[in-house]
Order: structure tokens, then sequence, then C-alpha cells
């Protein structure tokens, strides 16, 4: 049986857990949603025009980014909630996995056609590949419900692998099953996803005060957890303790360990992007 973790390290990720937190509340200005915007500004370019617009606020994500985050969120409550499959450690098999590749093959394919959809890209790119205004390199115009369906995939897809590398890391009593089970169980999650992503359209079309918050909040909680369950694995893995925690007693420290890192990527994105472009609504020079 692995040792517990020493108070010093239990203490410290707490001490630091709460000050990272109160960093991100005091040293942010404006109210909750501006504080998320930075959480966002972390992962996405945020530029306005590839953005949804809520009650005359800028979301925190893109409308690709609100679709991956989100979406990765999504994933994991529905494996370790809805189906309670907390610690399974094995990946799907590759008739699931195939279908994943191709989601996230969309999401990078589309990606570069909205990309080179616009005007800073049209006569550069027109040089090498006939196109019409507007439309992108693969020949077609980008529509945000395009691309909150293409990131809405890569999310989903990206916490299907996650999900058991997490688990492999941190738990000691994983149980030997997959994840995700079959084409049946895939279906149902992509079901799920393309919900989320449709209520997110209609939140949109609200446009209340009250949407905003849901979807900035929804995106910011999706944001941090991807990157905390990342630092949690590097935790574990860096004091060489993977597979060794057998109880949320234990688990509770690397997962705090792991807000840590969040927290920071947060801090080190935006101090970075802050210098940089001195904004952190959109890219200077791509609107």
């Amino acid at each position: 049986m692995a040792k517990p973790f020493s108070p010093t390290v239990r203490w410290l990720g707490v001490a630091l857990a709460v000050a990272g937190f109160l960093a991100l509340v005091i040293l942010t200005p404006g109210g909750l949603l501006r504080k998320l915007d930075y959480v966002g500004a972390a992962v996405c370019h945020r530029r306005p025009s590839h953005s949804f617009e809520i009650a005359h606020h800028q979301t925190p994500l893109c409308q690709r980014c609100t679709g991956t985050f989100p979406g990765a969120l999504t994933g994991v409550l529905v494996h370790w909630v809805l189906w309670r499959r907390r610690r399974s450690v094995r990946f799907p098999r590759w008739t699931v996995l195939v279908p994943l590749g191709l989601f996230a093959a969309f999401w990078a394919l589309d990606g570069i056609n909205s990309t080179t959809s616009d005007d800073q890209f049209y006569a550069i790119m027109a040089q090498f590949v006939a196109r019409e205004p507007g439309t992108g390199v693969l020949g077609y115009a980008p529509h945000p419900w395009l691309r909150l369906l293409s990131g809405t995939l890569m999310g989903m897809s990206m916490s299907v692998v996650l999900i058991p590398a997490f688990n492999q890391s941190l738990w000691s009593d994983g149980e030997d099953t997959a994840t995700l089970r079959s084409g049946h169980e895939l279906g149902q999650l992509i079901a799920i996803e393309l919900g989320m992503a449709a209520i997110i359209l209609l939140l949109k079309t609200t446009q209340s005060i009250v949407a905003l918050y849901i979807v900035s909040i929804f995106s910011a909680l999706g944001t941090l957890t991807m990157f905390t369950l990342l630092g949690t694995m590097m935790f574990v893995l860096i004091l060489r303790r993977d597979a060794t925690v057998s109880g949320w007693r234990e688990a509770w420290v690397p997962i705090v360990w792991g807000f840590v890192f969040a927290l920071a990527i947060v801090a080190v994105m935006d101090t970075a992007r802050l210098w940089f472009t001195g904004t952190i609504d959109g890219v200077p020079g791509l609107e």
C-alpha cells in the first residue's frame, strides 16, 4: 500500500489553490463575467467576429471553443456521473477511436477553412487557391453553428481519451473495463453532446443575461476542468505516485494540485497575452 501524501504536500497544495483563486478574483478587473473572460483568454483567441454575443456581451470563448471545452466537460460528466465509470482504465476499441479521429480531423479542417476565409488571408490564399470572397481554402463559407459543432465533437473526443488516461494515472484499484464500450454508447454520447450544443444555440437566441451567465460559467468550468485533469496526471507522474491512489481521501490531494496547475496556466497565458498584445479581447490586426 502506498504511503499517504505528507502534510506538507497536502496543505501546501491547499494554500496555493486558495492563493491562486484569490489572485484570479482580485487581480483581474471587472465583475464575474469579465473574470470568466480571463479564464477563456488562456486558451482562446476570443476574436469578436468568431464569437457569440449574448446580452451585448461577448462569450469567454469563441464559437469553436464554446463547443470544445463545454463539450469536454459534458463528456466527463456523462462518463463519471451518468455512467459512473470513475475508475475504468481501458481505452475504447479502435472501432470507437476511428470516429473520434475523424471528428478531430473535422475540427482541424474546419478551423483552417474558417481562418483562411478572413479578409486578411484572402489576398495571400488567392495566389494559390481560386476561391470566392468569404469562403475558406476548402471552398465553403464558415458558419457559427459549424464552428460550434466541430468544437463540440472535438471536446467530446478529448474527454473520451483523457478519462481513461486520468484513471490509469490515478487509481491503484482501477477497473479493467473500457470507459466507452460500444458504438451504441458512442451514439448516446454524441446525442447528448449535440443536445448541449443545441442548448447553447437556444440560449444565444434568448439574448438574456441569465443565458450569458450559464454559457460563460460552463465555458470557464470546462476550461479549468481540462487543465485540472492534466495537472493531476502530471502531479502523480512527477512524484512517481501514479496508480497508487485507492480512495477519494487521498485523491483530493493530486486533484488540488491539478487545480493549482490550471490556475497557473491561466495566469501565465493571460500575462503573456497581455504582454504581447495588450488585450485579452481578440487578436490585434485580425479583426
